[in-house]
């Protein structure tokens, strides 16, 4: 009886010590570590008004985009894969700030984002590094535009961005 009283009372004190954390060790309720995070879209194509007809079409493309931290503080990492259905053999994008829609500048020149060079079977590939710091919160979309000017009536995708830590 003794004993279960000691090992009882021994329990007891225990629960109440304070737990020093080692060093280097991760806590136990650390989210992912911030370097790990990456913004990720899914583009899908928007609908295009055909010139003087009195018409719009939505093209089938689509594609996605992965933006990371790069080799510096000032530096990201963007990969973007798009699947174009229109005539154009160049497309350029940009990744902008607020939702799709929104009518807003990208968060750096238009002429740092590498062109999206469509080959015959409609795909394209391109993986950059961008001169910009990588954002921990905000709203941010990606467009792909039939052009260099990046108007919001040359848009052919568009796709919002998520956070993932």
């Amino acid at each position: 009886m003794l004993l279960t009283a000691l090992g009882a009372g021994a329990f007891a004190l225990a629960g109440c010590a304070k737990s020093t954390p080692v060093a280097g060790a991760p806590s136990p309720n650390a989210n992912v570590s911030s370097a790990s995070a990456r913004w990720t879209a899914n583009i899908q194509s928007v609908t295009q008004s055909r010139g003087d007809v009195a018409q719009s079409t939505r093209d089938r493309s689509y594609g996605s985009l992965t933006w990371t931290h790069g080799d510096g503080s000032q530096l990201t990492n963007a990969s973007i894969v798009f699947t174009y259905a229109g005539q154009e053999r160049f497309l350029s994008w940009a990744i902008v700030a607020g939702s799709c829609g929104t009518p807003s500048l990208p968060l750096i020149p238009l002429s740092n984002f590498p062109e999206l060079n469509i080959s015959s079977g409609g795909r394209a590939q391109v993986t950059t590094s961008l001169p910009i710091e990588f954002p921990t919160n905000g709203t941010y979309h990606v467009d792909v535009y039939k052009d260099r000017q990046g108007g919001m009536d040359a848009l052919v995708g568009c796709g919002n961005m998520k956070l993932q830590k």
